[in-house]
């Protein structure tokens, strides 16, 4: 494993801050869903990936939820800002895990730069999640700076012009795993 730089611990402290506000909307939440993210072209669509840093281009894609992952791992009330989907300014070039579903997204600009995260949810073990990610990020041309693969928790860490991705992917209590992104350009 590589010793984690500034940008690591500060990834860390945003999933960990993340984590801890869904984990608090769900501790208040009943059983109600939020409402399933828009429809929009199908999940995992090829597009051209935009330029790193370009902020004008579109998000992925995300598909509905459409029950392949129980409801009661979704956040039932979200805190205002955050909303079940990938943030708008949340970079194409970086990967949507396959059959992943969006649970808590939130995107801002700061300092002019965007700055966006996202929890997503997959029925996959970190170790499958830790592969693809491993794998995409490196094929689309990403250095990854530091990483760790465990059976709980997984981390990547990854720059490509300028910006920078975070991963955190862990086992989740419900089943699954629970993959947290978090990007600075």
């Amino acid at each position: 494993m590589d010793r984690p730089s500034s940008f690591d611990h500060r990834f860390l402290a945003m999933a960990l801050a993340f984590a801890f506000v869904g984990l608090a909307a769900a501790c208040d939440s009943g059983t109600q869903e939020p409402d399933a993210p828009a429809a929009s072209n199908e999940f995992g669509a090829n597009e051209a990936a935009p330029q790193a840093g370009d902020s004008s281009a579109a998000a992925p894609t995300t598909r509905p939820r459409d029950g392949s992952i129980a409801a009661e791992r979704f956040v039932a009330d979200l805190p205002e800002g955050i909303t079940a989907e990938i943030p708008h300014n949340f970079p194409s070039s970086i990967p949507i895990y396959p059959g992943a579903q969006p649970s808590q997204g939130a995107g801002v600009e700061r300092d002019g730069s965007p700055v966006s995260g996202v929890q997503l949810l997959s029925n996959d073990s970190p170790g499958e999640i830790y592969g693809f990610y491993e794998d995409e990020l490196r094929a689309n041309g990403w250095d990854i700076t530091a990483s760790t693969n465990d059976p709980m928790m997984s981390t990547i860490s990854a720059t490509q012009n300028g910006c920078q991705v975070g991963l955190f992917i862990k086992t989740s209590p419900q089943g699954g795993s629970d993959i947290f992104v978090m990007n600075e350009c």
